[in-house]
Formats: structure tokens, C-alpha cells, sequence
């Protein structure tokens, strides 16, 4: 029985030879792959990054991938741009939806004032769709580089944890 490395494992993966042969560049690309698909990831970034963590320094892949995922994320925030340009060109659409300024002034002071916030904490947690998040902040015209910061620092924070999570659990799986 010979115990295979943790190169010998990502060579099963599709994506992860050219993401550790591509160092660094790997790891913004496994990012942004990870997350500009809508609601659901069609490359699982959350196996390719901590493999990639584990090959090269966690530190840095961590903030390449999350400059990749919340560049890749960011993305969705212009399909709800489409929208509002789209639901502005359908006027018995607009009508329908309760559109008086009182409500929106008030979810404009809710979305001002927690905006970010809610931002990096759906950017930071794997299990939550952030799609449901950005496209309505398109729709809206949120800000677009308090919501892009937010965005990338959350996935920094993330992907700090799935690189993390490679280089010091990696070896201890393969010990076993």
C-alpha cells in the first residue's frame, strides 16, 4: 500500500493539476470559477483551493482565491443591473410592484446601513447562495465598490479558511 501525496490526490481533480502548475494564478482562477456561476458552483473550489493551500503558501492562496471569488461573485451584481434596466423598460411590470418612495426610502436606509455588512457575511460563509444577495443590490443600484470590497473580503475570508484547512489538514488525512 503506498500512501499517495497531496499531488498525487489533486491529479484525480479536474482543474487542480493546472491550478498548482499555475501557482498563484491557480488559486484566483479556481476562485473566480468557484463562484461566478449562478446558484450553484459548476467547479468546487472548497476541494481545488484547500489542495492548492496545501502544495503552496496558505497565506496567499487564500487572498488570490478571494480576489478571484468575489470578482467572480461581483459578476451577478450586474445581471440585477440588467434587470432594472429591463424592469424600467416594462412599465405594467413596475406597477405591479409596490414601488411608493416611503418603502423605498425606508429599504434604502436598511440596505445603506447594513449593506456591507451583509455583504461580507454572505461573501464569508460557504452554504449560503450569495445570489439571492447581489442581484437585488443590482436591481437596486447599491454601490458598486463598497459592495465589490466587501465582497472580496469576505471570500478572502473564506478561502483563508479552505487553504487553511489544506496545508495543516491535508497532512493529517493523509497520516492516517
Amino acid at each position: 500500500f503506498k500512501q499517495k501525496t497531496a499531488y498525487e490526490i489533486s491529479l484525480g481533480l479536474v482543474g487542480s493539476e493546472m491550478c498548482i502548475r499555475d501557482r498563484y494564478l491557480g488559486a484566483i482562477i479556481a476562485g473566480f470559477l468557484g463562484s461566478s456561476t449562478l446558484f450553484f458552483s459548476l467547479f468546487p473550489s472548497f476541494i481545488a483551493i484547500p489542495i492548492i493551500g496545501s502544495q503552496l503558501n496558505p497565506l496567499f492562496v487564500g487572498i488570490f482565491a478571494g480576489l478571484g471569488a468575489g470578482i467572480g461573485q461581483f459578476l451577478h451584481y450586474y445581471i440585477g443591473v440588467g434587470g432594472r434596466k429591463l424592469l424600467s423598460k416594462k412599465k405594467n411590470i413596475i406597477k405591479k410592484i409596490d414601488m411608493s418612495k416611503e418603502k423605498n426610502e425606508k429599504w434604502k436606509k436598511r440596505i445603506d446601513k447594513y449593506g456591507v455588512g451583509l455583504i461580507f457575511l454572505f461573501a464569508a460563509t460557504p452554504l449560503t447562495p450569495d445570489d439571492i444577495l447581489w442581484i437585488p443590490l443590482g436591481i437596486m443600484g447599491y454601490p458598486k465598490v463598497r459592495a465589490l470590497i466587501a465582497a472580496i473580503l469576505g471570500k478572502i475570508a473564506l478561502n483563508l479558511l479552505y487553504a487553511y484547512a489544506g496545508s495543516f489538514g491535508l497532512e493529517f488525512l493523509l497520516e492516517l
